[in-house]
């Protein structure tokens, strides 16, 4: 049920009261006046009985005839009607009737009034005339009689004329002042009622948020009370205001810090549905950021490991900390999970949080810094080995044969060469990244055919020796912004690899062209040799990793070529592909997009 407005609650009020009032005045004024009116009427009507007195007494002395003729006259006169009466209430006169064909008169209300020796009067309809009376009656002595009475009456019908025309007056001026009184009422009302809308619909803009819009405080028309409650009212928006700002801060700082978080976090409710999940954990997992919240931990991340480590902290409600293994549909991650339960005020337990870390890229680094150790000691150890071994040989007696002392000594020099070749390498690749992290490596716009072909050049005579013929297939007009002496040493070494691994007799090629982007430039050496297996290609371009360790030091390799032709493809802002299969050779790519 709808409640009324205060307009219509206090309006209609004050007209009922009004209206009540006047009423009440009215009824009051209206017996009043006819109560006095009333009055004055018998006051008049016994002054005429008092002036008719003494000639009536005379009179009903002298002769009954006479008394009958003269009641006539003068009530006629008088327009008054006068009836003598006496003691035992016997009529003797009347001025409208024949005395003997009247009834006894000693009940009527204002004759036993005045046969008792008091003034009596009486309102009342009379049978005989058909009309409204009054009547007054005193009493009076005849001589040597008992006392009797002499009444007067007269129409009420003045009476009634005269209240009727108050009556219509008063009703009339009752409803002017109804009605003024309706439109102060209501002007009244909506004086009141108005700075109460205009609170409400403050109120309402404030619940919709709202705020900056005050309430406007006429102090002329407001109540001290209202004033004061529009102030409270305003004080109200302004801290309700100053909180939503301060929340909405912090709501957008924790977003952002929440947002921008690596960790994968997901909060979760005592039902195991989930509260919260931030944009890194529904990257990791494949999900949709707004479809989660409220669904199912378990339908949606069917991980054992990691259901597990939650339940165990809803059972316990101890933090807990596992690395888990997860497959995202194309790769295996590992994660350093930690779920922690989350308390309300009360300290009661809402829920858990679970901050999750891949940590599968600092394993790998992790295993390839142990591989990096393991392999350059090995590789250092090798030639490092051999030239001691020899050395020791040497002076152990080997001098005394000049043959083997310089066949011992060729072997040395060859492993200090191979020994050198690493450092070269490694120095080379340390520059190559120190200048990257700087970058320091300065870039130019030029033709890519003249740095091909001086790679060409360099490689000529291992090419020579292996019979291995070179193609360069390159528009000369190609161009891409470049470290020449950089560029030329990544194409060296992927050259010199394709050289190696090539059959004798055989054909490689290096082609450059745009990339399908058109937004670079990608450089392939290909060639028909052993080719590589898919096991190896991903870690094809690690330091020191080979896919046949005995192979490649036959072939006096250092394994850092194709590092360093990564980390050279990184400095030009591009990177370096492999597409292999055994037996069928290989092609290097390196993909330019600066």
């Amino acid at each position: 049920m709808q409640k009324p407005r205060l307009l219509w609650q206090i309006f209609p009020a004050s007209l009922l009261i009004t209206l009540g009032a006047m009423l009440a005045v009215t009824w009051y004024s209206s017996a009043t006046i006819r109560s006095f009116y009333l009055q004055q009427m018998r006051s008049d009507i016994e002054a005429r009985a008092r002036l008719l007195e003494e000639k009536i007494i005379q009179l009903a002395a002298e002769d009954q005839k006479r008394l009958q003729d003269f009641c006539r006259r003068a009530g006629r006169r008088a327009a008054t009607r006068i009836t003598v009466v006496t003691a035992d209430g016997t009529v003797l006169a009347d001025s409208n009737e024949n005395p003997a064909h009247m009834d006894n008169h000693a009940g009527r209300p204002e004759l036993r009034e005045a046969l008792a020796g008091r003034t009596g009067s009486s309102l009342r309809f009379s049978k005989t005339l058909g009309q409204t009376m009054l009547y007054v009656a005193i009493p009076i002595q005849f001589l040597e009689s008992p006392p009797g009475a002499l009444r007067l009456s007269v129409p009420a019908t003045s009476l009634n004329s005269v209240l009727s025309s108050i009556h219509t007056r008063i009703l009339l001026g009752s409803l002017l002042v109804v009605v003024l009184a309706g439109l102060f009422s209501l002007y009244i009302a909506r004086r009141i009622s108005r700075p109460l809308e205009d609170m409400k619909r403050g109120a309402q803009r404030l619940a919709r948020g709202e705020t900056s819009q005050p309430i406007r405080i006429k102090d002329s028309t407001m109540s001290a009370e209202m004033a004061e409650l529009a102030r409270s009212l305003n004080e109200m928006a302004r801290q309700i205001n100053q909180r939503i700002q301060t929340i909405s801060r912090q709501h957008n700082e924790l977003e952002a810090v929440f947002g921008s978080m690596t960790e994968a976090v997901v909060a979760i409710d005592a039902e195991e549905c989930i509260i919260r999940m931030n944009r890194a954990a529904t990257r990791l997992f494949g999900l949709d950021q707004k479809a989660v919240k409220g669904k199912s931990i378990e339908g949606l991340i069917r991980n054992p490991d990691l259901l597990r480590l939650i339940r165990s902290v809803f059972e316990t409600n101890e933090p807990s900390e596992e690395e888990i293994n997860f497959f995202d549909g194309s790769h295996h991650v590992t994660l350093q999970a930690r779920a922690v339960a989350l308390h309300d005020s009360d300290n009661e337990s809402i829920g858990v949080l679970v901050v999750m870390t891949d940590v599968t890229r600092l394993n790998r680094l992790e295993n390839l810094r142990r591989d990096f150790v393991a392999n350059v000691s090995h590789e250092l150890k090798t030639p490092i080995t051999a030239i001691r071994g020899y050395v020791e040989t040497i002076l152990e007696g080997a001098l005394d044969s000049r043959e083997d002392t310089r066949r011992f000594l060729e072997i040395v020099k060859r492993q200090t060469t191979r020994l050198e070749a690493i450092i070269d390498d490694l120095l080379t690749l340390s520059r190559i990244e120190d200048r990257s992290s700087k970058d320091d490596i300065k870039l130019a716009r030029m033709r890519v055919r003249p740095v091909l072909e001086a790679a060409l050049q360099t490689c000529a005579v291992k090419a020579k020796e292996k019979d291995v013929a070179v193609e360069i297939d390159c528009h000369e007009s190609l161009e891409a912004r470049i470290n020449q002496p950089l560029l030329e040493q990544a194409v060296i070494n992927l050259l010199s690899n394709a050289i190696t691994y090539s059959p004798t007799g055989s054909t490689a090629w290096i082609r450059a062209r745009k990339s399908p982007d058109n937004e670079g430039v990608e450089i392939s050496v290909a060639d028909q040799g052993i080719g590589i297996a898919r096991e190896h290609q991903e870690r094809l371009f690690e330091r020191f990793y080979r896919c046949d360790r005995a192979r490649s030091r036959e072939q006096g390799g250092t394994g850092l070529g194709l590092a360093i032709v990564k980390h050279i493809a990184q400095s030009h802002g591009g990177s370096v592909t492999v597409n292999s299969s055994p037996g069928r050779g290989s092609v290097f790519t390196l993909k330019l997009r600066r």
